[in-house]
């Protein structure tokens, strides 16, 4: 007896109406993790995932991300690591698959029409353990970060403390990139980059620890006849550049249950007339204290000025990354937000509502939570456990670190939850 097809083999088939596909709450598989240099390890017990204690000793890599609604294939980030919805008869099918069937009732006309069938926001999962490159991104394009868990001493680096000459820091950067390069003339050509980014991280981050003791950590590495008096002088240099670039910064501490919006001041814009977009950033710290947290941003091109000393080199474009960049003074409490009560939604909190994303805490304790309004929104567990009722009285329950999707055609839904729960609520405005 041939065995009954799946629902998402009769989605794809074109064989069930797009109205049932998008009938209830879609649930995402959690575990769309991608390995990062920079990544830790807590993200596996947060996502639910088997421990692998000894995966960054063997591959030189951590779980550094999870594309948590990825639906976006315009994007070439997004496109790479698509989100996998969970039908509820336990078949599988790509999120930008399941789009196509029905985009336009779980997006909704105006948003399906507006964004081409594609979901334009790409929030993630990050468990960064080591420095992140300094970054921009194209100007009107904002980022929030929600602070899930943070090693004591945790920190991030965001917007200028003072105002920045454009042509000074260019030529650092490019000197600072010249000699990191120059660097790998001393070594042999076999060398490991993950070996060398291993000895460097440290000695890098010890303020002051002084050339000498990289050039002897180095040693192995070396060629036979090298002038350690030149490759002292190219680590001088390294280092002082590594440190100026990142002290340009402010320096956040990060703390578990914190909101920080990157976005350009209210002043600054006020001021200038410039949009809200992106502060320069390098998420994560010397010191490697990780950090647990929840971005949400828009599908778009991130571009790197300076990858503080990392190996392997990885491209990048300083030109085009200071052109992105507003290069005046800010302080790091221009960034911090607390969110406020939603007036008329007991148990939902509003952190941002911008013009790129509206972002909303839902706490069902020790109440329910009823979402009246419709719409097309993202949903994330960022702590507890949650069982969502929509209208129809189908429940879907998440864990922490699971997330879903509420199509338009879902008119409203309930929220429960245990004594810790957070749910995180994203909306288009």
């Amino acid at each position: 007896m041939k065995s009954p097809r799946t629902l998402a083999e009769r989605i794809i088939d074109g064989n069930l109406s797009s109205a049932a596909a998008a009938r209830g709450i879609i649930r995402l598989k959690r575990n769309n993790l991608v390995e990062r240099p920079w990544g830790g390890l807590r993200m596996l017990a947060y996502k639910g995932c088997a421990p692998l204690p000894d995966q960054k000793t063997i591959t030189g890599m951590g779980v550094g991300e999870a594309f948590e609604t990825a639906a976006c294939p315009s994007d070439p980030e997004s496109a790479e690591h698509p989100s996998i919805a969970l039908l509820p008869d336990g078949s599988e099918i790509a999120l930008p698959q399941l789009l196509r069937s029905a985009g336009r009732e779980i997006l909704g006309e105006k948003l399906y029409e507006q964004f081409h069938g594609e979901i334009p926001l790409l929030p993630k999962t990050l468990d960064i353990q080591e420095l992140l490159s300094i970054q921009a991104h194209p100007p009107g394009n904002t980022e929030l970060y929600i602070i899930i868990d943070a090693e004591a001493g945790a920190t991030i680096r965001l917007g200028f403390r003072h105002n920045i000459d454009p042509e000074s820091l260019r030529d650092e950067l490019v000197a600072g990139r010249r000699t990191q390069e120059a660097l790998l003339g001393f070594l042999r050509s076999d060398v490991d980059p993950h070996e060398l980014q291993a000895v460097l991280a440290p000695w890098l981050a010890d303020r002051q620890a002084p050339p000498g003791a990289a050039v002897a950590a180095l040693q192995p590495m070396q060629k036979s006849g090298t002038d350690l008096t030149e490759l002292e002088s190219c680590l001088g240099l390294l280092k002082s550049v590594y440190w100026h670039v990142l002290d340009l910064m402010n320096e956040i501490p990060v703390r578990a249950g914190q909101v920080i919006y990157n976005a350009t001041p209210r002043r600054v814009r006020d001021a200038t007339g410039l949009p809200e977009s992106a502060e320069v950033h390098a998420l994560g710290n010397p010191g490697c204290r990780e950090i647990l947290m929840l971005e949400i941003r828009r599908p778009g091109v991130t571009y790197r000025a300076w990858d503080n000393v990392r190996f392997p080199i990885r491209d990048i474009d300083i030109d085009r990354t200071l052109g992105a960049m507003h290069l005046g003074a800010t302080s790091a409490e221009e960034f911090e937000v607390a969110p406020d009560a939603v007036p008329g939604q007991p148990g939902v909190y509003r952190s941002v509502a911008s013009e790129c994303f509206v972002v909303d805490h839902i706490r069902p304790n020790p109440d329910p939570v009823r979402v009246a309004d419709g719409g097309f929104r993202t949903l994330h567990v960022i702590a507890g456990t949650a069982t969502l009722t929509d209208g129809e009285g189908a429940q879907t329950r998440l864990g922490t670190g699971e997330s879903a999707l509420v199509p338009a055609a879902v008119n409203g839904f309930q929220v429960e939850g245990n004594a810790h729960a957070e749910i995180i609520s994203v909306t288009l405005p």
